[in-house]
């Protein structure tokens, strides 16, 4: 089956059409329906299923999911307890920049049209070759950029439909370089026992030289391609990391001062400090906003 263009990657204009984060109820679901656009899906706590014609994938905290191009869908809870996620439904390219709400425009169905494959997406590249888009990536350092589209939407300020192009094309080119390197992972194959640890014990805090003997290499050697592999040194990785972990728990409705301890803040001053210095937004206010 042939793949959908869906434009050329240094010629798109994105338009964002709805941001926002969504809590689901246990056993609550959307679907089976057919979008009109395109949406993204960025898992913040629980686990879902993202139902794609005839494939299914588990989402977790830190999954990202992409469908679009007439592909019917669902998206539920296997299990009995919530999921948070963030949904930014957006058109890859469109003149004008400002937001066509796509709810009037779904298509609702039976459960007969899932048995179909999904549409598989591509995008050309600059160089005329194509690349084609996974329906699902393990992407948690793109939280930062997708929560600011989210919050841009929300408040939905002067200007802020070009504003939602801009962010959207910055998160549409970090993805792309992101599945690029997957392909391509050079220096992060190297430095993967760290992030392992890092992913797997994020209550714990590493230091630099630990992560640099876990992965072989001495210290200044590691930095080195740490910065390279992911665009940061270790220590701003590990309070960026740090940050999206506390945002998942506050969404999830854990007490501040307990945040505080599990991530090793000392106590809920130094964490409220911290928090709002990272994101401009108090532990309480980013609770509120994004209820």
């Amino acid at each position: 089956m042939c793949a959908l263009i869906v434009g050329q990657f240094d010629k798109l204009r994105p338009s964002v059409n709805y941001a926002g984060t969504t809590a689901a109820a246990p056993g609550y679901g959307w679907g089976p329906r057919i979008i009109p656009d395109y949406h993204l899906v960025y898992l913040l706590s629980g686990t879902a299923e993202l139902r794609l014609g005839l494939q299914s994938f588990e989402l977790r905290p830190g999954d990202l999911g992409l469908y679009g191009g007439g592909t019917p869908m669902m998206l539920s809870s296997p299990s009995d307890t919530p999921f948070v996620y963030y949904s930014i439904h957006f058109d890859w390219e469109r003149e004008s920049a400002c937001p066509v709400h796509p709810s009037p425009r779904m298509v609702y169905c039976d459960r007969e049209q899932l048995n179909r494959e999904p549409v598989t997406l591509a995008i050309k590249m600059h160089d005329g070759d194509s690349f084609t888009l996974p329906f699902t990536t393990r992407a948690p350092h793109l939280e930062d950029i997708i929560s600011r589209i989210a919050e841009e939407y929300r408040l939905q300020s002067f200007g802020y439909e070009i504003a939602l192009r801009g962010k959207m094309s910055l998160l549409l080119a970090e993805l792309l370089r992101h599945l690029r390197e997957e392909k391509e992972p050079g220096s992060k194959r190297k430095i993967m026992p760290a992030l392992q640890l890092l992913e797997q014990h994020q209550d714990r805090a590493w230091s630099v030289p630990e992560l640099a003997h876990a992965c072989g290499y001495q210290t200044a050697y590691f930095t080195e391609l740490f910065k390279k592999a992911v665009g940061s040194t270790p220590k701003s990785y590990m309070m960026e990391q740090r940050i999206r972990h506390a945002k998942r728990l506050l969404l999830a409705g854990e007490p501040i001062d307990v945040i505080a301890s599990r991530l090793g803040y000392g106590g809920p001053h130094y964490f409220h400090r911290s928090f709002k210095e990272e994101t401009g937004m108090t532990p309480s206010e980013f609770r509120m906003y994004n209820r």
